[in-house]
C-alpha cells in the first residue's frame, strides 16, 4: 500500500511540474497556450479579396503552420467594399465569424469597440513591439492600448524616370523647390509632363496624403492640441498653394490630374506621359512591370525619398492594413499564436527575399516590409539596390493622419476642398470654410466640451 501510495505522489508531483514548466515558458509561434489545447483549433481569417500578394503568401504558408502547431488556418475573403459591413455585422452580434481580420487603417477607431486588445498577449509572451516604426504603430493604437499588429503597410516614395533624367543631366530632387524647377525643365525639353499627381476628391480622400507631406513639411499640421483644426495656418495655405502649383501655376502635371484618383495617375504614369509619380512604395514593382508598364517605363522607374521644405526636412505619410482579433472570438489563444507567426520577422523577410531572387511560386510572392531590421537588411538591400534603406528613411521620418473615429468624415471635407481649389477656387478661402466645418463636426462629436 505504501509503495501504491508513493507512486500517486510521485505521479502528482510530475504532472504538477509539467504544468508549472509548460505555463513558465514563454509562448512562441508554433507553441500552445498554457492548457495545451490548442491542437484542431480552427482559426478563421478575414480578409479583403482581390489577389494581394502577401495575403496569398499567407495563406501558402500556412499549411506549414499547421503542420508545425496543429492550428488549422482558414481564411474568408470578402471584397474591400464589404470589409467594414463585415467586422461590423459580426462584432455587433459578437459571433465568432471571424477571430483575425484584416482593415484599412481609418477603419480602427470605429471598429475598436469589436477588437481584442492585444497588451496583456504581448506582455504575457514579452512580445517585442518595437520591431515595427513607431508611425505604424500609431495607427494600431488607441486610447493607449495596442489593438493590432501593422503587418501589412506602406510609405510615400517618389519614383521617377531614370532614363529622362540621365538624357537631361538632371539631379533627383531633395526638396520641393528642387521638384518644381525639375518638373518644368522635364515639361519643356520633353513631351513629358513632369510630375502627374492626383487631386480629385473621394476614395477615402486619396487627394490627402501627397497635401499632408507638403503640409507637415512645413511644419503645418491638421490640428492642434486641442483638436482644434489648424491646416488654414499661414503654413496650411502656402503648403497648400504650393502642391496646386503644380497644376495651376506651373502647369507642369496634366490637366487630367483635376479629376484622377490614385489609380488614374499611376495608369498615366505606366503610359510613360510622365516623368515623376509621389505614392505608395507598393507601385514599384508595377511600373517596372514589362506586362503592365509601356515599353519606355518598365525598367527605368528608380526611387528617391520624399522630398522636404527647404531648410525644414521631409515628411513622408504611411497607411497600414494590420492585423486585427476580433473580440468575439472563441478561440482567442490560437488566434494570437497565428498573429505571432505571421508578424515573424523571419517569415516576412523570407517572403520577400525569395520574391526578390524570383524562387517562390506565384501564390507566395510580395514585397511588402514592415519591420525596421528586414527593411534594413543587407541581403534584400543589395539585391534591390537600397530599395529598403530609402523605404526604411521615409518610415522613420513618417507621420500619420489623424486615427480618430471622426476622421472619414473629416477626409471628406478637405478632400472635396482640395478638388475645388484644383478647380479654381482661391485656397484660402476654401480652407478657412472646411476647417469650420470641421471644427463644427467635432464639436457635435463633443471634443470641445
Amino acid at each position: 500500500m505504501k509503495k501504491r501510495n508513493s507512486f500517486r505522489l510521485i505521479t502528482v508531483l510530475v504532472l504538477i511540474l509539467s504544468l508549472l514548466i509548460a505555463g513558465c515558458s514563454s509562448s512562441k509561434s508554433g507553441s500552445t497556450s498554457e492548457d495545451g489545447g490548442l491542437e484542431g483549433k480552427t482559426v478563421k481569417v478575414l480578409l479583403s479579396a482581390g489577389g494581394v500578394g502577401q495575403f496569398n503568401a499567407w495563406k501558402a504558408r500556412s499549411e506549414a503552420f499547421t503542420k508545425k502547431t496543429g492550428i488549422k488556418v482558414e481564411f474568408i475573403e470578402t471584397p474591400y467594399e464589404n470589409l467594414l459591413e463585415d467586422i461590423t455585422s459580426d462584432g455587433i452580434a459578437s459571433g465568432g465569424a471571424y477571430d483575425l481580420v484584416v482593415h484599412l487603417d481609418t477603419m480602427g477607431p470605429s471598429i475598436t469597440p469589436f477588437l481584442e486588445p492585444l497588451d496583456e498577449y504581448v506582455k504575457r509572451d514579452h512580445f517585442n513591439t518595437d520591431r515595427w516604426p513607431s508611425a505604424l504603430l500609431d495607427l494600431s493604437t488607441f486610447d493607449d492600448k495596442l489593438y493590432s499588429l501593422p503587418v501589412r503597410g506602406h510609405v510615400q516614395m517618389l519614383f521617377y524616370r531614370k532614363d529622362i533624367f540621365d538624357k537631361l543631366g538632371l539631379s533627383v530632387p531633395t526638396t520641393w523647390e528642387e521638384l518644381e524647377t525639375v518638373s518644368k525643365e522635364i515639361t519643356n525639353k520633353t513631351d513629358l509632363y513632369g510630375i502627374v499627381p492626383y487631386y480629385g476628391a473621394g476614395n477615402n480622400g486619396q487627394n490627402l496624403p501627397i497635401w499632408a507631406s507638403y503640409l507637415w513639411s512645413n511644419g503645418g499640421d491638421i490640428f492642434d492640441d486641442e483638436m482644434k483644426p489648424i491646416f488654414n495656418s499661414p503654413e496650411g495655405i502656402e503648403a497648400t498653394q504650393r502642391y496646386l502649383d503644380f497644376l495651376v501655376t506651373d502647369k507642369v502635371a496634366p490637366p487630367g490630374s483635376v479629376t484622377f484618383g490614385e489609380q488614374d495617375s499611376r495608369t498615366f504614369f505606366k503610359q510613360g506621359k510622365a516623368a515623376m509619380w509621389l505614392g505608395w512604395w507598393w507601385v514599384y514593382s508595377e511600373f517596372n512591370d514589362k506586362e503592365a508598364s509601356a515599353e519606355d517605363v518598365a525598367g527605368n522607374v528608380q526611387f528617391a525619398s520624399v522630398p522636404g521644405w527647404e531648410g525644414k526636412g521631409s515628411q513622408a505619410n504611411v497607411a497600414t492594413f494590420p492585423l486585427a482579433m476580433m473580440k468575439g472570438s472563441k478561440n482567442k489563444d490560437a488566434a494570437w499564436e497565428v498573429l505571432k507567426w505571421i508578424a515573424e520577422p523571419e517569415e516576412e523577410l523570407d517572403i520577400v527575399l525569395k520574391t526578390v531572387k524570383k524562387e517562390s511560386p506565384s501564390a507566395e510572392q510580395s514585397t511588402v516590409i514592415t519591420q525596421t531590421e528586414n527593411l534594413r537588411n543587407e541581403e534584400l538591400n543589395e539585391l534591390t539596390d537600397g530599395f529598403y534603406n530609402v523605404a526604411a528613411d521615409n518610415f522613420e521620418n513618417a507621420k500619420t493622419l489623424p486615427n480618430i473615429k471622426e476622421w472619414p468624415r473629416i477626409a471628406d471635407i478637405i478632400s472635396g476642398a482640395i478638388s475645388k481649389m484644383a478647380t479654381g477656387e482661391p485656397v484660402e478661402p476654401a480652407l478657412n470654410d472646411a476647417a469650420k466645418r470641421v471644427e463644427k463636426l467635432l464639436d457635435k462629436a463633443g471634443y470641445y466640451e
